[in-house]
């Protein structure tokens, strides 16, 4: 039967220490993986770790939470038994959303999380907001404000589909290759793409709040700075 895998994880970023300790949580990220063994795992993060404001759905690879340097990300996997026909429409959203430049990350409903309780954005996830959005999909989460998740609330929501708690080195048996993509240093283009997404993110969150992530809101092509649609 096929199954998909959701992951929770305490990443070493500062950014991600600066999320677990005003927001009160454990864990501070959330994948879906397609895999058992996490080769095809996804998420809304950095493509490049120097790039600050530049993310959107990558394909993530295990380098990016040891960095080669880090010997314990702490994870909960969550295995999901699914249909065939919820495996591909998983799939085919995920590629879909991976493949449209316009998605970017909802950045600032996570920075104002304690005070806002986060906010809806056009064409912008958070890494549990895309994650609760496929769990609504599957039927296992509510339609409704995807930005009112915490990672640490898939602990809850999916108890019944606990697979693996622990190191996620030990569950996968390597820390990863390096990615040189997501290594490279902050380059001129890096720069500008990052204050492209940077400015999006921001005219978005100004004056397109509470759309569906996926449905355009009146008037947005032509209204709003230009997306980079090479990022």
């Amino acid at each position: 039967m096929p199954a998909v895998y959701f992951m929770i994880s305490a990443t070493h970023t500062r950014f991600a220490r600066l999320i677990r300790r005003f927001g009160g949580t454990r864990y501070n990220h959330a994948s879906i993986a397609l895999d058992p063994e996490l080769k095809e795992l996804y998420a809304f993060a950095r493509p490049n770790k120097n790039a600050v404001f530049l993310a959107h759905l990558i394909h993530e690879q295990l380098f990016y939470y040891s960095r080669g340097k880090y010997p314990c990300i702490n994870v909960v996997i969550f295995k999901i038994d699914v249909s065939q026909e919820q495996y591909d429409e998983i799939r085919n959203i995920i590629h879909e959303v991976q493949e449209d430049r316009e998605y970017v990350y909802n950045l600032f409903s996570v920075l104002t999380y304690p005070v806002t309780r986060g906010f809806g954005v056009h064409k912008a996830f958070s890494c549990i907001e895309f994650a609760i959005y496929l769990l609504v999909k599957l039927g296992i989460c509510p339609a409704g404000e995807l930005y009112r998740y915490k990672p640490d609330d898939l602990l809850r929501i999916l108890e019944p589909y606990v697979w693996y708690t622990g190191n996620l080195l030990e569950y996968t048996g390597e820390s990863g290759q390096p990615d040189p993509a997501y290594i490279a240093p902050l380059s001129l283009k890096l720069w500008l793409r990052s204050m492209i997404a940077l400015q999006t993110v921001v005219w978005r969150s100004l004056f397109f709040r509470e759309q569906d992530p996926c449905v355009p809101p009146p008037d947005l092509h032509g209204l709003e700075p230009g997306v980079d649609a090479n990022a």
